[in-house]
């Protein structure tokens, strides 16, 4: 936990929730975990402000409780999670990733579930007056919620979700130790923890979700064909026929009774922001092979990640599954950029002429690519990724035309670095970075060799050495030349700590999106008699009484907050990079 980290979450806090909410995470993020009867007095509050306020974090899912005895007692302890308080500064780019894979019916649903923290889906649909709506209308919303559900876009909540992780686990570790008849070893210990693990795993993969409830397509085909035909008119009654058959899961060929899915109305769901992590990871990943390489390549490694997402929980799994070539080749959308993205042809004698001896040139669009041409640029392209020096996509199995998967931990590490190469050189400058990169390629070196390698000056090197080091980007290690150890005989190397590099990089981030904040709040502040008066009836109702100089004012106000909103988007996504993505993490993940 950093103090950037801290004052960051206090001011997100007070954005979205107010003073109140703001002083209990202040108390909880500098005390850790503590009951209601030591909450009160530090936070300064009343005891019904403070539990309201709890309600609202652990509703929201920022905050947990764990009960535990002490004495005669039972005490319950609250605690919160900074993590999740960080992510309310993605619901934008949420928004955005739903919107783009849900569609505006998607979105409606998603955002109104993440703005109440969680909500029942009968209670969405009295929200968006889902009841008013016609039959089509109520068919698309079930096959909407349904598949929001199935493919994890939100999740189920019990009560036992509200509980901290690490008390759950700890229970469950309970439960396993006393079906033994001594105490368990470390290593027992271990393999308890890890079958915790796999068993939260194999939940997750299996094919009953949690909030979904399965019945026969038979059951409801009588139901099914009068929707059909009470559409207000012809193109709501093909609308239905639509979503009952393609969206739902409604089908009934050969008098087989398929299974079709329908969401329980009483049961509280959350949005999965694990899940939605993984697709803007996967995102800074396609852009990574787009920026290096072309959009073809891009558009590729796009459709390998989306046949492996389905099997892929968090951000910090480190391995994706294996996908075959056919795979991906089926799942390469048919407008993929891959025309021009690599010339395969080989020499002179591969290429095709027509009858008058003029060679046959492809057509310009890609949809209108032959499906060999398709598949040669497709093959061409796997060769070029997975022999890519960042070694994210690999090449396991040379039977057929092979087997690949992604290296989620080599991918994590080059996005890293590509983040601390961008904040270096904002705030250093570009010889600063490529001093970085070369203590990154040849390890630990002299400032001699580094000078002579970066082709600089020993002094302006040495001074370059010294702003990194104070930075947390680079470190030295003592090497003695005499048993002694006395410092004047002793060699010192610079070298890259990733560890330390990545606290520094947190820090640098918390702190300017802190920044950020505080200069939005401070740009509207000194607008704040301008602000008031375009919130007056008479001004809504008739924008024509503010002036010309009051209205270039409110555009100067918007187009700052604007750039504000899209450097805090940046640097959110320089986070999700740093942070989400440790690959040091993963064996960990059971206490977090």
């Amino acid at each position: 936990m950093y103090t950037q980290q801290v004052g960051l979450c206090k001011q997100i806090v007070r954005e979205h929730y107010g003073p109140i909410v703001e002083a209990v995470v202040a108390v909880l993020a500098r005390e850790g975990r503590l009951p209601l009867k030591q909450l009160v007095p530090r936070t300064k509050l009343t005891a019904r402000n403070v539990r309201q306020a709890l309600a609202v974090l652990i509703q929201h899912g920022i905050a947990t409780h764990a009960t535990s005895k002490e004495g005669s007692l039972m005490v319950t302890y609250y605690s919160v999670c900074l993590k999740n308080i960080l992510r309310l500064q993605r619901a934008g780019l949420y928004l955005a990733l739903v919107e783009e894979r849900m569609g505006s019916e998607g979105l409606a649903v998603f955002r109104t579930i993440m703005g109440s923290g969680l909500m029942t889906i009968g209670s969405v649909r009295e929200v968006l007056g889902v009841a008013d709506m016609g039959n089509a209308a109520k068919i698309k919303f079930n096959a909407v919620v349904a598949k929001l559900v199935r493919d994890r876009y939100i999740i189920a909540i019990n009560a036992v979700d509200t509980i901290t992780k690490a008390d759950r686990i700890m229970q469950a570790e309970g439960l396993e130790v006393e079906k033994l008849t001594i105490p368990p070893t470390a290593k027992e210990l271990l393999a308890i923890r890890r079958r915790i693990l796999e068993r939260e795993e194999e939940e997750y993969q299996s094919s009953n979700v949690v909030g979904i409830k399965r019945r026969a397509s038979a059951d409801i085909s009588a139901d099914h064909s009068s929707k059909l035909h009470m559409g207000a008119d012809g193109r709501a009654m093909a609308f239905s026929n639509h979503s009952a058959g393609e969206q739902s899961g409604y089908s009934h060929q050969n008098g087989e009774h398929q299974q079709v899915d329908s969401v329980d109305d009483k049961q509280f769901f959350r949005a999965y922001f694990d899940r939605l992590d993984v697709f803007l990871r996967n995102q800074q990943i396609v852009n990574y092979f787009t920026d290096k390489y072309n959009a073809g390549a891009g558009a590729l490694l796009k459709s390998i990640l989306r046949v492996t997402e389905q099997h892929t929980r968090t951000c910090r799994v480190k391995l994706s599954e294996t996908v075959s070539s056919t795979q991906i080749f089926q799942h390469v959308s048919p407008d993929a950029p891959l025309i021009d993205s690599i010339d395969t042809s080989k020499d002179m004698f591969h290429q095709k002429y027509d009858a008058n001896g003029n060679p046959i040139v492809e057509a310009p669009n890609s949809k209108e690519l032959s499906r060999e041409k398709r598949s040669e640029i497709i093959f061409a392209l796997l060769e070029v990724i997975h022999t890519d020096s960042s070694g994210i996509v690999a090449k396991v199995d040379e039977r057929g035309t092979g087997q690949y998967r992604v290296n989620f931990e080599r991918a994590a590490t080059t996005l890293r670095e590509r983040c601390v190469d961008a904040l270096v050189h904002e705030k250093f400058g570009s010889v600063h970075v490529r001093l970085l990169r070369v203590l990154r390629d040849k390890q630990k070196l002299d400032e001699k060799v580094v000078a002579q390698a970066t082709m600089l000056p020993i002094a302006a090197c040495r001074e370059r050495l010294h702003d990194l080091a104070l930075a947390g980007v680079i470190d030295t290690i003592e090497i003695p030349r005499s048993a002694d150890r006395n410092p004047s005989r002793m060699f010192y190397l610079w070298y890259i700590n990733p560890d330390k590099q990545m606290r520094s990089a947190m820090r640098f981030v918390y702190q300017a999106m802190s920044n950020i904040i505080e200069r939005s709040a401070k740009e509207v502040s000194s607008r704040a008699l301008l602000v008031a008066k375009t919130r007056r009836e008479d001004v809504i109702a008739d924008p024509r009484l503010l002036t010309d100089a009051e209205r270039k004012e409110l555009q100067s106000l918007a187009r700052i907050k604007q750039r504000l909103a899209v450097a805090s988007v940046r640097l959110d996504s320089m986070l999700l990079v740093i942070y989400d993505t440790d690959p040091h993490s993963a064996d960990l993940q059971l206490l977090q």
